[in-house]
């Protein structure tokens, strides 16, 4: 489970943020999972003007992920570390981006984090909490050790050497270090879902269609939706004349797979004809095409207890349905096993006490320089539980809405 996650110069945000989903409370309007000594929430939702920074969080987390993952493959010692600073100030531009997590994988918990810009990770750290005091896992600073590894639970890492601009994280695991391996296999597990095409889906997504297992779950979130369509499935035939496609050799055959839905047809009589196959992605609704999408990584976060980062989950879905998405997390019926949603909303029916603490209501807004700040509704005084808080972030109460001109074409 997420507990922290931090960044500092990253795309809007100019100084740190975090978010903290740690809680001392003993009871909260959803179930609060207890790891260790700690008590964390099962999800957080992100208010905001737009253009206010909401999403660039959630794009904090991938680009981590990206750099500990080495998407990039990092192998060279010219290669370039992807960044994305803050671009407003003089003072970040050539500045570095640092990221910080903290979370909890096998019941125990897990620091790591780094600072580093295009060609240099400056300093890293991973710590484990066997008990209450850490044990560091390795620990290097460039300025101090010449990026050699300062301190280490394990000797057979200070002899390990790496590039100066890659992660000590990724060579650690290739020594079979089991703390690196947890971080790298707990990043895996996470999920980031920006719906914008079929064409940024993964391959393997579909796929699952053909898991009967998987497949019956589908149907089921198909049939709870209540959204018209009887089946989903994967669809494919031959493509006609392939040798006239750019760079296909001569003589290949090759199939074109397509996601169909299933509707009924009925006759003048209202009677059931037969059924009838529409395709996902062009037959469907935006808002049928975005249930799908958003599914897949649902039903894998809640059967695996890992996190979701979901931009925009309200968008093109009925707010019941965007509700019932987020009381899957909420319920420790339905999320057994510690699953984590943490997203980005317009949507302020969720503005609610009954369905979030104070502590899981975040509120982004940019200030006068462009730089982007975060803070959670318990920061904010005086707010008790019988106050509507839709009403009161609409009125401006908390911020983080525009503040709109006349838009009066007679001034133009």
């Amino acid at each position: 489970m997420l507990i922290q996650f931090s960044a500092r110069n990253f795309k809007s945000f100019k100084d740190s943020f975090t978010l903290d989903l740690f809680t001392n409370k003993d009871e909260s309007v959803c179930p609060i999972y207890e790891q260790g000594n700690n008590k964390v929430y099962p999800s957080a939702v992100f208010y905001g003007a737009n253009g206010s920074g909401k999403s660039n969080i959630l794009k904090a987390f991938t680009m981590m992920r990206r750099l500990v993952l080495n998407e990039d493959k990092i192998i060279q010692s010219t290669d370039v570390l992807p960044m994305n600073r803050f671009k407003l100030s003089s003072e970040t531009e050539d500045d570095t981006t640092a990221f910080d997590i903290t979370f909890f994988s096998n019941d125990k918990k897990y620091k790591y984090g780094f600072e580093y810009d295009e060609k240099c990770v400056y300093s890293e750290y991973l710590y484990v909490y066997e008990t209450n005091r850490p044990t560091i896992v390795f620990e290097y600073d460039v300025d101090e050790n010449n990026g050699e590894i300062k301190i280490t639970k394990y000797e057979d890492l200070k002899t390990v050497r790496h590039l100066k601009n890659s992660l000590f994280i990724v060579e650690a695991d290739r020594n079979d270090n089991e703390e690196a391996k947890t971080v790298l296999n707990w990043f895996k597990s996470a999920h980031y879902v920006e719906y914008a095409s079929r064409h940024s889906l993964a391959p393997d997504y579909w796929d699952n269609l053909n898991k009967p297992a998987v497949k019956k779950i589908f149907q089921k979130f198909i049939s709870d939706a209540d959204i018209g369509i009887k089946d989903i499935f994967q669809d494919s035939h031959r493509v006609k004349n392939p040798d006239m496609m750019l760079g296909v050799p001569k003589g290949a055959i090759l199939e074109e797979v397509s996601v169909k839905t299933l509707h009924s047809k009925f006759n003048s009589e209202n009677e059931y004809l037969e059924d009838e196959k529409f395709n996902l992605f062009e037959d469907e609704s935006l808002g049928t095409q975005k249930y799908f999408y958003v599914i897949g990584p649902v039903i894998d976060t809640l059967q695996k207890g890992t996190v979701l980062f979901l931009d925009e989950l309200d968008a093109s879905l009925h707010p019941i349905l965007t509700q019932k998405i987020l009381s899957l997390f909420n319920n420790r019926d339905s999320n057994p096993n510690g699953a984590q949603l943490i997203f980005t909303s317009q949507d302020t029916n969720l503005l609610n006490q009954n369905l979030f603490d104070k502590e899981q209501i975040w509120f982004v807004e940019k200030d006068k320089y462009g730089s982007s700040h975060i803070a959670s509704l318990s920061e904010y005084k005086n707010v008790r539980k019988e106050h509507k808080i839709e009403r009161n972030y609409i009125m401006g109460k908390y911020g983080a809405i525009p503040y709109l001109g006349d838009f009066n074409f007679e001034e133009l």
